[in-house]
């Protein structure tokens, strides 16, 4: 209600509706109304501001729009799913847990290049869980479909996302929690991880449900808490079985949480015998706390340990060292933590750091032994931001998957608590003259390689060449009109109520549409390789259905890459990781005939000494496809065209030609 309140007229029945509906957002009833306008020497009222979604019963279904935020944009990025090493290695492994190695699968490949049998040995070294998660997914497929190994982890992504609602829901209720997960389900870094099989979503999982474990067990009392604790522990184990020790953060972040928490001695005109009693029960409060923390952390080390303990007696310390190295990057890592959270976060960083800000000015105004669970909450998650982005600094080999969408959880709950403080007008509307040109100048930062590249080489010193030397003269010009936009639109929304609405609600809109539509548009992509592979296997299970194959040959890769011969057997090298074809090729026969022997051989000539049988011959490395003249010594038909010449697959034709008749 912009203008005066009006006097009274309305009949008694709708006068007597009025006075019984609850004041909502500084509404006044007619009759406080005119109440106020009798007496002629008080000002005109003025309204307060209003929010952008007035309190209702909404909050009821806030649980079930989670579960299909959980489900929907995971289930739509499994549609282009892909083999991107090192998926296929994950997914050898699994198979071989189903040949009955289940707890140790680092034997020999069987066939294949050092370079390959290296980075299988590398996985193979890594906690277990992943692949257990695969071969139990690849039994239940029937058929060990491809796909089946991607399951586990779009699964635990998907459990993900509800434990950050979870979390949000905890701490600051159902509205921030529902937030916190459309930005995080719809994070294309987590679809495009919820689209591989790896571990990365799992080890996530498992540590995010040890956090939340511990939040539950300090909002509980007696039994409850002791359940809670017990979940911690379990969930803490499974994160050491998932992916190394990156589990371990969770006890740092408790620490720190603890220390933020801290209360503080009493006043020095305090009486010394109830100073005496606080110390004494300040120490019983501390002592069963690191008490149950230790107990927690010696049963989650007691679940891991046999795995760990037995695999490095067999191995040495080549499995320690891989422990340390977990899960390699295809990409170079981000040089700073700025520029780490522009690039994991565009749409929502500003967001985020302005209510990390406000959450640590409110935390250090608080009084001390606070029990307010809004600021319990507020110090978890600044130390669990805090300590998620000194982990990159402390372990520079470590699982980046992993660390990167680990501090994204924090951020993203900081932004859905400012962006329900925008919403409820906790936060004044001209707070967005700060906020929306630093959005918009992420959003250009993270669309702009080139201003990237720029910026990094005058950071360095570096001469600019002459396609990016007018790059940061134009961005400069292009922020200085941000910023003047940004005023003439403060200036044009003023005061008025209604256009504070509608420049908070176009601008949180904004985030939260760029958000789904930047996830959405990164997972619809197919590798060319995934889907010829896709392809050659259904026409290898067609020819294998109409008549058993007895021998498989791959011919290639011809030759091994110089750069091989130089790297430790102990590190897998991402330079070279995704650049041989033969992993995922490896997976897709072993899991198309898991029964055929499959023979490698470097030259097409050495295919004359095959036995003599139904042949699949595939070339995997050879860029010329095989002469016509042996294909006929060979008697071997087309089955599957590849890419110039790669994985072009011939077959023994099914029916053999009919021998001439030599009488007429």
């Amino acid at each position: 209600m912009d203008g005066p309140i009006r006097p009274d007229t309305h009949t008694p029945r709708l006068r007597w509706w009025l006075r019984l509906r609850p004041v909502v957002a500084g509404r006044r009833t007619a009759d406080q109304g005119r109440a106020v306008r009798l007496d002629p020497g008080s000002p005109a009222p003025t309204p307060a501001p209003q929010p952008l979604v007035p309190p209702g019963p909404c909050s009821t279904v806030w649980g079930s729009l989670a579960v299909l935020v959980a489900i929907l944009p995971g289930l739509y990025a499994l549609r282009s799913w892909d083999l991107t090493p090192p998926g296929p290695w994950w997914g050898l492994r699994a198979l071989a847990v189903l040949e009955g190695r289940w707890f140790d699968q680092a034997g020999p490949l069987g066939v294949g290049t050092p370079a390959e049998a290296r980075a299988y040995r590398q996985v193979c070294l890594q906690p277990p869980l992943y692949a257990w998660l695969e071969a139990a997914a690849l039994a239940a497929s029937g058929q060990r479909t491809p796909v089946a190994t991607v399951i586990p982890s779009y699964v635990a992504g998907a459990i993900l996302v509800l434990l950050v609602y979870q979390h949000g829901r905890l701490w600051g209720g159902a509205a921030i929690g529902l937030i916190a997960a459309v930005l995080t389900g719809f994070n294309r870094d987590l679809l495009l991880q919820m689209q591989q099989a790896t571990p990365a979503t799992l080890g996530l999982t498992t540590t995010l449900g040890a956090l939340g474990a511990y939040g539950r067990a300090l909002r509980a009392r007696g039994r409850r808490r002791a359940a809670w604790a017990l979940l911690s522990a379990l969930c803490l184990g499974a994160s050491l079985l998932s992916v190394a020790l990156f589990g371990l953060v969770v006890v740092p972040i408790v620490a720190l949480h603890q220390a933020l928490l801290r209360q503080e001695l009493p006043p020095p005109d305090a009486r010394p015998g109830r100073r005496r009693a606080w110390l004494r029960r300040l120490w019983i409060n501390r002592l069963t706390v690191a008490t149950a923390g230790l107990a927690v952390l010696a049963l989650g080390l007691l679940i891991a340990a046999p795995w760990h303990l037995a695999m490095a007696r067999r191995h040495g310390p080549a499995f320690w060292a891989t422990l340390l190295e977990p899960l390699p990057a295809s990409s170079p890592a981000p040089h700073n933590l700025i520029d780490r959270l522009l690039l994991l976060a565009p749409a929502s960083v500003v967001l985020g750091l302005y209510g990390a800000v406000r959450a640590g000015r409110g935390l250090l105004a608080a009084p001390p032994g606070i029990r307010n669970p809004a600021i319990v909450g507020t110090a978890l998650w600044l130390a669990w931001m805090a300590i998620a982005a000194l982990l990159p600094a402390l372990l520079p080999a470590g699982p980046r998957p992993v660390t990167q969408l680990f501090l994204l959880v924090p951020l993203n709950l900081f932004a859905a608590r400012t962006m329900l403080e925008l919403a409820n007008r906790q936060i004044p509307a001209r707070a967005l003259r700060l906020l929306a040109p630093a959005t918009v100048a992420a959003l250009i930062w993270w669309a702009s390689p080139g201003l990237r590249g720029a910026a990094l080489k005058l950071a360095l010193g570096q001469p600019p060449d002459s396609a990016s030397r007018w790059v940061l003269p134009i961005a400069l010009a292009g922020l200085i009109l941000l910023i003047a936009t940004t005023a003439l639109l403060h200036r044009w929304v003023g005061p008025s109520d209604r256009r504070q609405r509608l420049a908070l609600g176009t601008f949180l809109g904004g985030v939260l549409a760029l958000t789904v539509f930047g996830g959405l548009r990164e997972v619809n992509f197919r590798h060319r390789e995934t889907s010829d592979l896709l392809a050659l296997r259904e026409a290898i299970l067609r020819r294998h259905a109409r008549r058993p194959l007895d021998v498989v040959a791959v011919v290639g890769p011809e030759a091994e890459i110089p750069e091989l011969e130089r790297e430790p057997a102990t590190r897998l090298n991402p330079a070279w990781s995704g650049a041989l074809p033969g992993g995922r090729l490896r997976f897709i026969l072993r899991a198309a005939l898991p029964r055929v022997p499959q023979i490698e051989v470097r030259d097409g000539n050495d295919l004359l000494a095959l036995p003599d049988g139904q042949r699949l011959v595939i070339l995997a490395g050879s860029e010329t496809p095989l002469s016509y003249a042996l294909q006929a010594r060979l008697r071997l038909e087309s089955l599957h065209p590849g890419h110039q010449g790669i994985l072009d697959a011939y077959a023994t034709p099914v029916e053999p030609p009919s021998s001439p008749n030599p009488h007429p």
